[in-house]
């Protein structure tokens, strides 16, 4: 009786231990499924979304080029292209009529007027920003949202120095420190005192130390606002 049991009992025993297997294998198989769509799919969109542009002329329109394609906008009539610059993510083209700002992330072109007889005097480009400085105005570009920001020059302020790395942009002018970033939609103002003079500016890719004869400065590219350091 007891080898009959041990007989029967054998199948069944085999069988409890062996049907949790079905689930485990279909498991097994759906996640080698869902591994091979990641690698395939994700790093091809990674690479075509954030792959430097580059930017050109082409005919009547200025092109903009990445790993998922070009990027036109159209030149108006009489409308000539000064200078095209890019690095990174960000492109520009600086044209008799306009700026041109080009984010490689939102594949959006952002368009800022210049006035009339306006004429651009420096520019910097880095990979998430790019600023421009004319005799009237300042003009930031903020690649994440293909924006532009502008702040007016007074009426005998003059762009001394502009300095950019990283993610910030300084701009020194006849009567403010101006800073401009990567994560800030909008320029950061600290005035001059009457007879401060600039003696050294240190900085990384993240943060900006000015030095006057008053006092030292600060700026951080996540940081709204100046910090003075006591």
């Amino acid at each position: 009786m007891m080898m009959g049991l041990m007989i029967v009992g054998r199948p069944r025993l085999r069988a409890l231990f062996e049907r949790p297997l079905l689930p485990v294998r279909a498991g097994m198989v759906c996640l080698g499924m869902v591994m091979m769509l990641w690698s395939s799919g994700t790093p091809a969109f990674a690479q075509g979304r954030f792959t430097d542009v580059l930017v050109s002329v082409v005919k009547n329109k200025v092109v903009a080029v990445n790993g998922v394609g070009p990027s036109e906008i159209d030149l108006g009539v009489g409308e000539a292209v000064v200078s095209t610059k890019a690095f990174g993510l960000t492109g520009l083209a600086i044209t008799s009529t306009r700026l041109l700002g080009f984010s490689s992330q939102l594949r959006h072109w952002g368009e800022q007027s210049l006035g009339v007889n306006e004429h651009v005097h420096q520019s910097q480009v880095l990979r998430e920003l790019c600023v421009v400085a004319t005799e009237r105005s300042l003009y930031g570009f903020q690649e994440t949202l293909a924006h532009w920001t502008t702040e007016g020059l007074g009426m005998s302020e003059r762009v001394q120095e502009l300095r950019a790395h990283g993610h910030v942009a300084l701009v020194v002018t006849t009567e403010r420190l101006m800073a401009f970033s990567a994560f800030m939609s909008r320029f950061q103002v600290v005035p001059l005192q009457g007879d401060e003079l600039l003696q050294g500016i240190e900085n990384t890719g993240d943060a900006v130390l000015v030095r006057t004869s008053r006092r030292t400065l600060m700026f951080r590219s996540r940081m709204s606002g100046w910090t003075e350091l006591r």
